[in-house]
């Protein structure tokens, strides 16, 4: 999957830059028993370890929902929401809707953040992203308003804790869903795994930065 994301065209750098992560190390034996010292940087560039994969048709990658013809009713589905102020944090029991202004009108090139993800790290947990969806509560991510999922599998840490930002751009999708010319957009958050075992700090849309 590391190959894929990273041959497929983008007008920013993929490449992760973070050296702490990328000189961390691992040790084992090879066939001839030799200790062996690999880092997170050789393993990144599948070429150095000696070998390439078959290009073969995967209909996924540029696979887009039916465009929305007529915009949702953002009035309409306001009236349902709740504003950032007053909704967070919270903890994800249910679904909620929540309306977040945008920095730019319309189509704009925007990042949404779901900030202060804490969950318990023994627990399964995932919840689902939506975008001016009129649903009351929206399941098929294969739907123009899907935005994406945040997903944890359980592991054991001297924390139970665990806690992270999600981040999910916006540029597409306000294309998928004929985005009219507003200021805010109404983002609907869905507890599909164990919802109880996450809180949210926070959630804001921002201009996306390559």
């Amino acid at each position: 999957m590391w190959t894929i994301w990273k041959d497929i065209p983008t007008d920013y750098s993929k490449d992760i830059t973070d050296t702490d992560f990328l000189n961390s190390a691992f040790m084992f034996y090879d066939e001839n028993k030799n200790l062996v010292r690999v880092t997170v940087a050789d393993a990144l560039d599948y070429r150095k370890m000696g070998y390439e994969y078959e290009p073969s048709n995967i209909p996924w990658i540029n696979y887009r929902p039916e465009q929305r013809v007529v915009p949702a009713n953002l009035e309409s589905l306001s009236k349902k929401a709740q504003t950032v102020k007053k909704l967070f944090p919270l903890t994800l029991n249910n679904t909620v809707r929540v309306i977040v202004p945008k920095p730019a009108k319309g189509r704009a090139d925007e990042t949404l953040v779901i900030e202060n993800i804490v969950t318990d790290s023994t627990k399964l947990v995932k919840f689902d992203v939506f975008v001016n969806d009129e649903d009351d509560k929206p399941e098929e991510v294969d739907r123009a308003e899907y935005a994406g999922s945040f997903t944890q599998l359980p592991h054991r840490v001297k924390s139970k804790e665990s806690s992270g930002n999600l981040r999910l751009n916006l540029k597409e999708l306000y294309e998928n869903i004929n985005i009219a010319d507003h200021k805010s957009v109404v983002i609907t958050i869905v507890p599909s795994i164990n919802g109880s075992a996450v809180t949210i700090g926070s959630v804001k849309i921002v201009p996306r930065v390559g």
